[in-house]
């Protein structure tokens, strides 16, 4: 089973990171390969629009051809020369959105250039999702068009995240963190079941483990619970990440050696799977999350309420009982 595979920006930090996830990606059976921006970049990007500044052009130049050139790739050079042509374009969200673009396609060049060298059949593929022209936080359109050109390919394909294009070619962004979002809406256009979202982290965590240390890993997650997760935060993922997860698809988060979190259309225990910090209180999600209004929570979703309550005192009150409770029975 063909599956999309999003490597985020975090671990894409050095010439030795995309040599760790080229390695990963080895793994999978001919994966389209979701690719976000080297970490710190698309920031970088965003700063260059505003400033123009030919110095911080530079240091986004010299990050991507370090890393080309220890890695022995080439198709950098022109994308950089295109970057400093458009230092001269005027204002507009258009231009906002064709500046952060480098991020995505500059780190995706990379990675397919890395992959055949590695022997493998890997194909680039630029934007191949058409959206809607509101730029900045564009929607993805049902248009197979160019996303159609992916399956043809047997191999590898490795796709840039974060962007797509309208259907006169300009580029577009889905909104920060939309590289997780681009997956799983690629996965759905495609008819492919599994989607795997790779980070820093283990999977989806009960808790922040720096407000709450003793955080765990959730085994599963159904898709309501997550999309109220996201929506309120939960590890910066695209609010919209898990909208496109229908009938049997699913999506693992996870890192390079957990088994992280299985998320889809189902519904497994425990009732109260996560606790947000939320303004001066905290946000607490699950399948029984109406229960705690009736305790005396405020209403903020079907699947989730919020308590008066620091994330540290929510997370033993309503997770941490069954997640002990979990141990000793098994």
């Amino acid at each position: 089973m063909r599956a999309v595979v999003k490597i985020g920006g975090s671990l894409l930090k050095s010439a030795q990171h995309f040599v760790e996830a080229a390695k990963f990606l080895s793994t999978f059976e001919s994966p389209v390969v979701v690719v976000s921006a080297v970490k710190g970049v698309t920031d970088m990007l965003i700063e260059l629009y505003k400033t123009r500044n030919e110095s911080l052009y530079e240091a986004i130049r010299d990050i991507h051809v370090e890393i080309a050139k220890k890695l022995g790739v080439s198709g950098v050079d022109p994308l950089l020369r295109e970057l400093k042509a458009a230092l001269d374009l005027p204002e507009g969200p258009d231009v906002l959105d064709y500046f952060m673009s480098f991020g995505e396609r500059l780190s995706a060049t990379i990675m397919n250039g890395l992959l055949k060298r590695m022997g493998m059949d890997s194909k680039l593929f630029i934007a191949p999702i058409i959206t809607d022209d509101n730029f900045g936080n564009a929607n993805p359109l049902d248009d197979r068009s160019l996303a159609s050109e992916i399956e043809s390919h047997e191999g590898i394909a490795v796709v840039t995240g974060f962007i797509g294009r309208t259907r006169d070619g300009r580029f577009t962004t889905v909104g920060r963190g939309g590289s997780d979002y681009t997956a799983t809406f690629l996965a759905k256009l495609l008819g492919y079941r599994r989607v795997v979202l790779v980070t820093d982290a283990p999977g989806v965590m009960t808790a922040d483990p720096q407000e709450v240390p003793e955080a765990k890993i959730l085994p599963m997650m159904s898709v309501e619970e997550a999309m109220e997760a996201a929506r309120l935060g939960a590890k910066r993922m695209h609010p919209r990440t898990f909208e496109p997860v229908t009938g049997g698809m699913y999506v693992e988060v996870r890192n390079y050696w957990s088994r992280g979190t299985i998320v889809g259309n189902f519904y497994a225990p425990p009732p109260y799977k996560v606790v947000l910090k939320c303004g001066e209180g905290s946000c607490v999600v699950g399948l029984e999350a109406e229960e705690i209004v009736k305790l005396g929570g405020e209403y903020v979703g079907r699947f989730s309420a919020l308590v008066p309550m620091p994330p540290k005192w929510a997370h033993d009150l309503f997770v941490k009982p069954y997640f002990e409770k979990l141990l000793w029975t098994s």
